[in-house]
């Protein structure tokens, strides 16, 4: 074994400990603010005023739904009185 392949060997495990070190940090960085979201959730979920903001946002999505609802039996309804009115001109 020469003194080229020694240097050879002394940059790879430079190379392979680099990449070992910056997977460690990428996952000790995903695991710790995943952890850490977890955490804030948790804690939101008994904040109540971000109950009473869930709240009122479902309500809003609720009336929302009905008046989309509403709007769309309307067209169904038009559309048909269009189409009885053409049949009958005909």
């Amino acid at each position: 074994m020469g003194a080229g392949d020694l240097g050879a060997v002394i940059a790879l495990v430079g190379v392979f400990s680099g990449v070992c070190v910056l997977a460690g940090a990428f996952a000790g960085a995903y695991f710790f603010g995943k952890s850490k979201a977890q955490r804030e959730a948790i804690h939101a979920s008994r904040d109540p005023e971000v109950m009473a903001r869930l709240a009122r946002v479902e309500q809003i999505v609720e009336s929302t739904a009905i008046e989309i609802e509403r709007i769309s039996e309307g067209q169904r309804f038009t559309t048909r009185l269009l189409s009885e009115k053409k049949s009958f001109e005909s």
